[in-house]
């Protein structure tokens, strides 16, 4: 078996698979299987001398071979897995006319040093161990390697050098020192994008050897890139967090809404996209999410991409809007246009309550804390509506301008237009310029390429996934820690069971801003919340994590949807608060609820009986309703909790007590108010607040984001989480 290696590493084609410390991907089979965990992907690899020809395929850390020199026959399969840090291992078996295990190991110890390791395990130790340095970065490798070999004693030593003038070029010069004669080999490298070919020369035997690789992601390539457009398929609606599940079980957490803001953003520097085609299905995501999104597209348009929505109908006065930021709207020739303006509705269910029996006894501060209403009342009430019109105000006004700027028009033409027809079939929608042309969606590609040249497809998540590969040893980004607080504040751990929406359980939070205080590699925090809220000690219990973990390392908020009442109230201790000009914040509030029961257990026809000592011991049992003396206590402990709070944002944002009351009372506030008011910084989205981190922890260049909590805990009916009697909750704000 040993004259079979040395004849590999004496003749391979691809330079990297001579050399125990440069494998990557499909060169690492029958070299180092450590490489399969370094870049992986899917590759099929196949070379011919006139005395070998190896073929070996990889799917993602997986590699499989076939070698045939000569008579002799030999199979490899293995894997590769790559380590937090510098180093990749990798595993492989190979049989054929004989059978052994081989272990490898590669060491990326910075950008110019790479280390790597192969043995053999079995009946005879035969190993390669060697160095490589880049001195120039890509463009000059230097590498080594020594061969051991146990039965006889044997010594080999192999040396060489690789150019790369330019990308997708490379020049190589290796020599080998076997048997106490030296051999040289030199060869080239042509990388064609997915298509990389290659030849060398062997003066060993004076034989020419090829070799092609075919791979589902690009290389480097000399050749200019071709025009591609980008497509991006909308959705009405974007999870902040984004779960990964295994049969409906989630098992593990991923960046969501924010990933697809970095993604679009990256397109900014990519020379290849020219365009990029926006395919709205059924309506555009919530009024915050939409500023965002159009934001990042006028960054992409301003650099000089060009911009495309496509839909076979806009519907709705948001998505159409977002619509505007584009050079040119498409619409299906049967499609329409309807803008009617923006509402806000809220649901309220005491009459049910009354049908069903049940009642409250609800003890709140502050005439503005509406979230209470739904239970007690049957419409809105003066000041919650007070407060809906003035964040109706600011997002629709701007909404209007905005349309009317990108369509030509004056606001006072597209007011006339909401308040008049509203609906627009596709002839009337051009005809007055609310769309550029009308196409169905299979027309696309050949009118996009007919105004801009050729161009080929790409998805937007695909473009990003097959980005060159990077063939670059090890970079070291620092590291920002993205901590994603999405949905109701729960105690305890905050668990999901099959029943239950996305909770932020007040121990699960403290105890990863724990872990990011203590975790000397995170250089900055941000924290993205879109909550309104819900139970005031777990509320109480995240801030002062949030508080410890910022007196040790920058740390920024970034609100989304929503960061109301407990939502804001974790918000507070951070750096610098930036807000969506249409995110819902504020809601500065306590309330008490206690739910009695006794009346739908009568209309059902069951009974309780009970003894007890102490005269509150079935105070909370719903079986009656709270004593006058159980109501007093009941609002001053509501009192208690809302002077923490006010207290709280008092001492975070640099207000007197009495000022943030007067802001407080429960009353919410668009992120363009809550900036006026002070209980923001700066308006903006999760771009704005990366930089931000960036700067505070003087960091230039990019960054890797590091997602928390990084786990889902489950519970199949969700029994560590709990939700007590006080509530920071904020009511839902619906804007249609």
């Amino acid at each position: 078996m040993l004259h079979v290696l040395i004849f590999i590493f004496t003749i391979h084609p691809f330079y990297d698979a001579n050399f125990s410390a440069l494998p990557i991907r499909s060169v690492s089979v029958f070299s180092n299987p450590a490489g399969l965990g370094l870049q992986p992907g899917s590759e099929l690899l196949f070379t011919y001398h006139p005395d070998l020809i190896m073929s070996t395929i990889t799917a993602s850390h997986l590699g499989f071979g076939l070698m045939g020199i000569d008579s002799i026959r030999n199979y490899e399969i293995g894997a590769g897995y790559k380590l937090p840090g510098a180093l990749s291992i990798g595993y492989a078996y190979q049989w054929g006319d004989t059978s052994f295990h081989v272990l490898g190991l590669i060491g990326r110890m910075n950008k110019y040093v790479s280390i790597g390791y192969r043995t053999t395990v079995g009946k005879t130790m035969h190993m390669f161990g060697g160095i490589a340095l880049r001195p120039h970065e890509k463009y000059l490798t230097l590498s080594a390697d020594l061969e051991y070999e146990g039965i006889d004693t044997v010594f080999n030593v192999y040396y060489g050098a690789v150019v790369q003038p330019v990308s997708g070029v490379k020049l190589n010069f290796h020599m080998a020192h076997i048997d106490s004669e030296a051999h040289w080999n030199t060869g080239l490298e042509l990388s064609f994008g997915r298509i990389k070919v290659a030849g060398a020369y062997a003066s060993r035997d004076e034989t020419f050897s090829a070799g092609i690789i075919l791979s589902s992601e690009p290389y480097a390539t000399f050749l200019p890139p071709r025009n591609k457009f980008s497509r991006l398929q909308l959705k009405d609606a974007y999870a902040e967090m984004e779960q990964r599940r295994f049969l409906g079980i989630p098992v593990g957490t991923r960046q969501g809404f924010t990933k697809l803001l970095s993604d679009l953003q990256s397109l900014i520097t990519r020379k290849d996209i020219e365009v990029i085609l926006i395919e709205m299905d059924t309506g555009a995501p919530s009024a915050a999410q939409s500023e965002e999104l159009r934001s990042v597209l006028t960054a992409l348009r301003d650099s000089g991409k060009g911009i495309v929505f496509y839909a076979e109908n806009y519907h709705g006065t948001i998505a159409y809007e977002l619509a505007c930021a584009a050079d040119e709207i498409i619409m299906a020739p049967s499609g329409s246009v309807f803008i009617p303006g923006l509402a806000i509705r809220r649901l309220y269910v005491k009459g049910t309550l009354a049908k069903l029996g049940l009642e409250t006894d609800i003890v709140h501060i502050g005439k503005y804390k509406s979230a209470i209403e739904t239970l007690t009342r049957i419409d809105m009430s003066d000041t919650d509506r007070e407060q809906n019109e003035r964040i109706l105000d600011d997002i629709y006004y701007p909404a209007v301008e905005n349309i009317a700027r990108a369509r030509g028009k004056t606001v006072q033409e597209v007011e006339e237009l909401i308040n008049g027809a509203a609906y627009f079939n596709s002839d009337d929608a051009c005809s007055i310029g609310l769309v550029d042309t009308l196409l169905y969606d299979f027309e696309l590609l050949d009118y996009l390429s007919d105004v801009y040249g050729p161009l080929e497809m790409v998805d937007i998540t695909d473009g990003i996934k097959h980005d060159i590969i990077d063939e670059t040893w090890r970079t070291e980004k620092p590291k920002i820690a993205l901590v994603i607080a999405e949905g109701t504040m729960v105690s305890g751990t905050g668990e999901q069971s099959l029943f239950e929406t996305r909770l932020i359980g007040g121990d699960t939070f403290a105890r990863v801003f724990e872990k990011i205080r203590e975790d000397k590699n995170i250089k900055a925090v941000i924290l993205r919340i879109d909550s309104g809220g819900g139970d005031a000690l777990a509320s109480e219990k995240i801030t002062r994590a949030v508080q410890r973990c910022s007196e040790e390392k920058p740390l920024i908020v970034s609100m989304g949807t929503s960061a109301g009442s407990g939502g804001y109230h974790i918000a507070c201790p951070a750096d610098k608060i930036y807000a969506n000009k249409r995110t819902i914040t504020g809601s500065i509030g306590v309330f008490r609820i206690n739910l009695v029961t006794a009346g739908l257990y009568d209309k059902v026809g069951i009974t309780w009986d009970h003894v007890k000592k102490g005269a509150h011991a079935d105070a909370f049992w719903g079986l009656r309703h709270m004593t006058d003396d159980e109501m007093d206590r009941a609002r001053r402990e509501v009192s208690w909790w809302y002077d923490r709070f006010v207290t709280t944002v008092a001492q975070s944002r640099r207000m007197s007590v009495t000022e943030v009351d007067s802001l407080g009372r429960g009353r919410i506030y668009s992120g363009t108010r809550a900036q006026e008011i002070g209980l923001i910084d700066e308006t903006g989205g999760f771009l704005d607040a990366l930089s931000a981190a960036k700067e505070l922890a003087q960091i230039d260049g990019d960054v890797e984001i590091v997602v928390y909590p990084q786990h889902v805990g489950f519970s199949l009916f969700g029994t560590t989480s709990r939700q007590s009697s006080i509530a920071y909750l904020m009511p839902t704000v619906e804007i249609q």
